[in-house]
């Protein structure tokens, strides 16, 4: 089986490039740039790019400022150990940047997300191991190439947010944070998830639950 999971707002408990924007960008980044995602006018990577590109302050200094507020969701040391257990594949799955992601998630924990690098403003790109054609979406494209080189069929998405919805649909079973963004646009499309708080709640649900290849699941695709 393979476990995909968001990291910002997931496997964090507060979203740390919402952190970072709120502390450096000197506009109303919600309105300027979310409302064209939603709109379908910008991409999650256009949005990335756009919204680093006016930040002027260095890893080093990002991560003091982001480490009081990069607290894991509870449960989720108990997530990696059911999956290593069991035998599933875990990996996280980020619009997020490399620099954050690699220092808060435990070591070893397998991720991919977009790059960037910074020559006094940040600079984001897709990697090159995830080219992205127009339409593509970046998080279908990586689950499209796990699930290529792992053989595994059976796929978990766990997320919170709006640009999780494309990925959490295309798998067999949704777990989203309860009262978030993908839990209500879930139960809008009506697209059957699990809300949860914890990790724990997930572990339970996948180690004793109902099957994960469930037949509404699949019938709603």
């Amino acid at each position: 089986m393979l476990i995909l999971s968001d990291f910002d707002g997931t496997i964090t408990c507060a979203d740390l490039t919402n952190r970072i924007w709120d502390a450096h960008l000197t506009y109303d980044w919600r309105r300027a740039l979310l409302t064209p995602v939603a709109d379908g006018e910008l991409t999650p990577l256009e949005l990335l790019q756009r919204g680093y590109a006016d930040v002027d302050r260095p890893a080093a200094e990002l991560l003091d400022e982001l480490r009081p507020h990069a607290a894991l969701r509870p449960g989720f040391e108990g997530l990696l150990a059911l999956c290593a257990r069991r035998g599933w594949v875990f990996h996280v799955i980020s619009h997020g940047l490399p620099f954050y992601i690699r220092e808060f998630l435990p070591p070893g924990t397998a991720f991919s997300c977009f790059d960037a690098v910074f020559d006094g403003r940040w600079r984001v790109t897709a990697p090159e191991a995830v080219p992205l054609g127009p339409g593509d979406d970046f998080k279908v494209r990586v689950i499209d190439r796990l699930k290529a080189a792992t053989g595994e069929t059976a796929t978990v998405y766990i997320g919170d947010g709006r640009l999780d919805y494309p990925a959490a649909r295309r798998c067999d079973r949704v777990f989203a944070v309860r009262g978030s963004a993908l839990d209500a646009l879930c139960a809008r499309e009506g697209v059957p998830r699990t809300p949860f708080d914890s990790f724990t709640e997930v572990c339970a649900a996948l180690d004793g639950g109902a099957p994960v290849d469930d037949r509404a699941a699949r019938g709603h695709r």
